[in-house]
């Protein structure tokens, strides 16, 4: 039975999901339809702007060694923090004056 209900699920969820977002019915006003296409911004502004971040993306790359060192030392820490927050005498001690 739960076999077929996610596949179910999933077709009500999908088709619902295909419907006109509110307040979106009806038919454009003729001002929208006279109006002009937008302009586009010409690509070499896009080209420009990649082109002057590879300097970035080479810097970070040469960081990656710093980074990957400095990823090691907080997961060393982070496995020293894992240990038991108290002794195992009190632990122990504790537990047995639990009923």
């Amino acid at each position: 039975m739960p076999r077929r209900l996610f596949p179910t699920a999933a077709a009500v969820l999908l088709a619902a999901g295909c419907a006109a977002p509110p307040g979106t019915e009806g038919e454009p006003s003729a001002a929208a339809l006279a109006a002009p296409p937008p302009t586009l911004i010409e690509t070499a502004r896009f080209d420009a702007a990649l082109a002057g971040a590879a300097p970035d993306a080479e810097r970070l790359a040469g960081d990656a060694a710093a980074l990957a060192a400095r990823a090691e030392a907080l997961r060393a820490r982070a496995a020293a923090l894992a240990g038991p927050v108290m002794p195992a005498e009190d632990r122990q001690r504790l537990d047995a004056a639990r009923p």
